[in-house]
C-alpha cells in the first residue's frame, strides 16, 4: 500500500476525532495501527476462520483482515486467542486493536466494546447425534422441553451459555437445563458431539451446518436462538478505527467480497473451501514457452539437466507432489518437519521459520524445477545446487540439508556488528537475491542517513530502490540493478508465514 493512502487513512482519522465533540483524544484512539504500521488483532483458530492446509494458512478471518490490512497499509499482527475472556482482555489491556473471532452482537457485549457493522447473521442451534446414531431414543429431543433435566455443554462466558441461563429463569425448576461450561471452542465441542463425547451443545448455526456437510452422524437442526449480527468488536473509544473498518466493511459487502468468503469459509464442505489452497502452476503463453525452451537448453548444455528431467521442467503441474494432507492443531506444517526441525538447529533458527523459507521457495514440491533452473525444496540456483553437490535428483534430506549449509554461509560473509535479531532478515533477503545487493543496500543506507544494521524501513528501503537508476548506478553500488521489491517481498512474506506456523502449530 502507498504511503498516500496511509496518510489519507491518518487525515480522515483525525477528521473524525475533531468531530466527535472535540473532547480529549483518548489514548486507545491514537491510531497506533497507523504510527507503528501494524494491526494487532486477535482470532480463533478454527477450520473457519484461521487453520493451515498443506502449509498455506487460510481462513474467513484471515482472508477479511489481511484485506482490511492492505486497506490500511499496515502490517497484519494476528494474536491467536482460545478462550473468550482472554479476547476480552487483550481488547482492554490494548494488546489487540480488533477481536476478530466473529461475536455475536448482544446488548451486554455492547456495554464493553463497539462493534463493527455486520459480517454476517447467524443463529443458535442445539447440537445432538441424529436419531439414528445416538443408539438411545430418549436421548434425541425435538424441542427445548424435552431437555429438562439434561445437560448441555456449552462455551464459558458465551451467549449459548447466557441464553441457556435465560431459559432456566422463564421456567419451573423441573423444566430447568442443566449447563455445564466449558473452555473449547464450538469446533471442538461439535467433536465432541460427534464422537459421543458429550450428548449437547449449542453453537452458531452456520458453524453447526458446515460441520454436518462432513459429519452426518450429527443434528443440528433443532434452532434455539434468532439470527444475530456477527461483527468485530473494538475498544468503545477507538471511534476512528471503527469509522475505517465500517467503510471497508460496507464496500466490501457492496462489491460481495464478503459473500464470496461467506460461501467459501461456511456454505460449502471443507474439502471444496481447501481446492483454493492447492498448488499449481499458471497456463504458459507463447512468450514464457520461448523463454523456457531457452533456459532448458542451456541448463542441458551446461550438463546440470538431462532429457529426463524435461517432464519435471516444462510441466505445469508439479511432479512428484507428496500426498495432500490437512494439517491442524498438530505439530506438522509439511511431511518434511522432522528433517526441518534436525536441520533448523545448525542456523539456530525456530524450525518454523525455515518451514516458511521452504513453503515461499517450493510450497513443499520436492521435484520442483523454476523457469531459471532453481531446483528442488530449497529451489537452489544450478551454480549454487553445484557448489553444494545437488542435483534435481537428490533426497530430500540432500536437498534440505544443502540449502542449511548455504544458509549458514550466508550468515559468515554478513558483517558482524548485524544484531542477531536482524540478521536473520539479511540472510533470508541474500538468499533470495544475492549478498551482493545486501552489501551495496547496507552502504546506500549508510550514504542517507540510515541504519545498515537494521532490516526493517532501514536497508530494505534501499534494496528497493535498487531498481532505479540514480541508486544502482551510485558509485557505492557495485553489483548493479536488483529487482529489490521482490526480495523485500520475499523477506515479508517468509515473516508474515512464519507468524502464521507459529499460530497454529506447536
Amino acid at each position: 500500500m502507498k504511503g498516500g493512502r496511509l496518510f489519507f487513512v491518518f487525515l480522515l482519522a483525525v477528521a473524525v476525532w475533531v468531530s466527535c465533540g472535540r473532547h480529549h483524544a483518548p489514548e486507545v484512539d491514537s491510531l497506533r495501527f497507523a504510527k507503528e504500521s501494524c494491526l494487532y488483532v486477535a482470532l480463533e483458530k478454527n477450520y473457519n476462520d484461521y487453520f493451515l492446509f498443506n502449509g498455506h494458512p487460510m481462513g474467513f478471518g484471515l482472508e477479511l483482515l489481511e484485506g482490511f490490512s492492505q486497506y490500511l497499509g499496515c502490517r497484519l499482527v494476528i494474536l491467536p486467542c482460545q478462550t473468550l475472556e482472554e479476547q476480552w482482555q487483550m481488547l482492554e489491556n490494548g494488546r489487540v486493536d480488533i477481536i476478530a473471532s466473529n461475536l455475536n452482537v448482544t446488548e451486554e457485549r455492547l456495554r464493553k466494546a463497539a462493534f463493527t457493522h455486520p459480517l454476517y447473521y447467524t443463529g443458535q442451534v442445539l447440537v445432538q447425534l441424529d436419531s439414528l446414531y445416538c443408539g438411545d431414543s430418549s436421548a434425541y429431543v425435538r424441542s427445548m422441553n424435552e431437555l429438562a433435566g439434561k445437560t448441555v455443554t456449552v462455551r464459558r462466558h458465551s451467549i449459548f451459555e447466557d441464553f441457556l441461563k435465560a431459559y432456566n429463569d422463564t421456567v419451573p425448576s423441573s423444566r430447568r437445563i442443566g449447563i455445564s461450561e466449558s473452555y473449547c471452542t464450538e469446533e471442538e465441542l461439535l467433536h465432541a458431539v460427534s464422537v459421543g463425547k458429550i450428548s449437547y451443545t449449542v453453537v452458531s448455526q452456520n458453524k453447526a451446518l458446515r460441520y454436518k456437510m462432513d459429519h452426518p452422524q450429527i443434528d443440528p437442526s433443532l434452532l434455539v436462538g434468532e439470527s444475530q449480527p456477527i461483527a468485530w468488536a473494538v475498544h468503545p473509544q477507538a471511534d476512528s478505527l471503527l469509522l475505517l473498518a465500517n467503510r471497508w466493511i460496507d464496500s466490501m459487502r457492496q462489491c460481495k467480497t464478503i459473500g464470496y468468503l461467506y460461501h467459501k469459509y461456511h456454505a460449502i464442505p471443507y474439502h471444496k473451501t481447501v481446492l483454493s489452497a492447492k498448488a499449481g502452476f499458471r497456463k504458459i503463453d507463447s512468450v514464457t514457452r520461448y523463454r523456457k525452451q531457452k533456459q532448458w537448453e542451456k541448463l542441458k548444455e551446461e550438463g546440470f539437466l538431462s532429457s529426463e528431467d524435461s517432464l519435471a521442467f516444462f510441466s505445469e503441474e508439479p511432479v512428484g507432489k507428496g500426498k495432500e494432507r490437512h494439517i491442524h492443531g498438530k505439530m506438522e506444517i509439511s511431511p518434511f518437519d522432522r528433517l526441518i526441525k534436525r536441520y533448523s538447529r545448525q542456523i539456530n533458527w525456530d524450525w518454523r521459520l525455515l518451514a516458511s523459507l521452504i513453503y515461499q521457495e517450493s510450497q513443499f514440491r520436492s521435484h520442483l524445477i523454476s523457469n531459471k533452473g532453481a531446483i528442488g525444496l530449497m529451489q537452489l540456483m544450478p551454480a549454487t545446487a553445484r557448489q553444494y553437490g545437488i542435483t534435481v535428483h537428490s533426497g530430500n534430506e540432500e536437498q534440505i540439508a544443502a540449502g542449511v549449509k548455504y544458509l549458514k554461509s550466508l550468515y559468515r560473509l554478513l558483517p558482524e556488528d548485524i544484531a542477531e535479531e536482524e540478521r536473520v532478515y539479511f540472510v533470508i533477503g541474500a538468499y533470495n537475491i544475492g549478498l551482493g545487493h545486501i552489501l551495496d543496500a547496507r552502504r546506500l543506507a549508510v550514504k542517507y542517513g540510515a541504519d545498515p544494521n537494521v532490516w526493517h524501513d532501514n536497508v530494505e528501503t534501499y534494496l528497493r530502490l535498487k531498481s532505479k537508476p540514480e541508486y544502482y548506478r551510485d558509485s557505492l553500488c557495485r553489483n548493479g540493478y536488483a529487482n529489490g521489491r521482490q526480495a523485500v517481498d520475499f523477506v515479508r512474506k517468509i515473516e508474515t508465514r512464519h507468524m502464521h506456523y507459529r499460530n497454529l502449530t506447536k
